[in-house]
């Protein structure tokens, strides 16, 4: 560009070695530009495959277990080697509320406890990765039919203590997680998913462990409290905790004490293998 030449924006014309100048570094910069638009398009992360229900109220028949975090057990008979089909549903209550309100209300009218007995419920089904939660609203009249019958000791859950392990992942609210919100998880999310974890939904840890699978661990606290005030400072950080690992059903429960959990950098979970060498492929096992 020619260094005598004077250009001001409101002139009608640019002199020619300007418009010169002005062309060429935009032939330059147009693909450069246009090629990290693409790639930064396509590394955005996509929704995940969550399903939330909405407006759809869905019967289920299970066993109620309160405990380690209020469920039912779904059983869908029995396989070819006479082993029982099952699927946990953890439930959890509408809005950003646990669900023990409402199982109270429900006690309370039934005048017993729902505790190991067959139940029907209606709700709200979500749903993703494997994983399947019911919604149930007090509004919805949601307790179908109650069996008094005693339930089989083989119908309670199988548990398999895997012992002390040290895991890294990310704590989320599983009501948003797995199918409410997109995002349900990360920075975005965190606001939300803390004030549904104090509201009373059970905290889930997400790993993933070398093979780039997705995991998911039910937090409670040592002898099985509700942990959700506690974790209230990690979520949606990258945390790493060392808990008591017990797999029940299809679920895996930690049992932790919130001294042992603290924060680590992001780069830390990167290529950190989370699978415990004591637990085996039925440590993953998704439901």
């Amino acid at each position: 560009m020619n260094k005598n030449e004077f250009y001001i924006g409101w002139m009608p014309k640019a002199p020619d070695s300007f418009r010169s100048f002005v062309k060429k570094y935009l032939l330059i910069l147009l693909p450069i530009v246009a090629a990290l638009a693409t790639v930064i398009a396509l590394s955005q992360k996509k929704f995940d495959t969550g399903n939330f229900e909405f407006g759809k109220l869905t019967e289920i028949k299970g066993i109620y277990f309160k405990n380690p975090v209020p469920n039912l057990k779904v059983i869908n008979g029995k396989d070819i080697w006479g082993n029982y089909s099952y699927i946990t549903v953890p439930l959890i209550g509408y809005g950003k509320h646990g669900v023990d309100g409402v199982i109270a209300a429900l006690e309370k009218e039934q005048k017993k406890s729902l505790d190991k007995r067959q139940i029907t419920l209606r709700g709200t089904l979500l749903y993703n990765d494997g994983k399947l939660l019911m919604q149930i609203d007090g509004n919805d009249k949601p307790l179908v039919n109650v069996n008094d019958a005693v339930i089989s000791n083989d119908l309670l859950p199988n548990s398999e203590d895997l012992g002390i392990q040290t895991i890294k992942g990310e704590i989320v609210d599983p009501k948003c997680y797995f199918g409410v919100m997109k995002p349900g998880e990360g920075k975005p999310h965190r606001d939300c998913a803390i004030r549904c974890i104090l509201g009373g939904i059970p905290p889930v840890m997400k790993v993933r462990n070398a093979t780039g699978e997705t995991n998911y661990y039910l937090m409670v606290g040592p002898n099985g409290e509700k942990l959700n005030e506690a974790v209230q400072d990690f979520v949606a950080e990258p945390t790493e905790l060392q808990a008591r690992v017990v797999k029940y059903d299809d679920w895996i429960v930690m049992y932790v004490n919130k001294d042992k959990m603290r924060r680590i950098s992001f780069f830390s979970l990167i290529g950190y293998d989370t699978q415990p060498a004591t637990c085996g492929k039925n440590c993953f096992r998704k439901g």
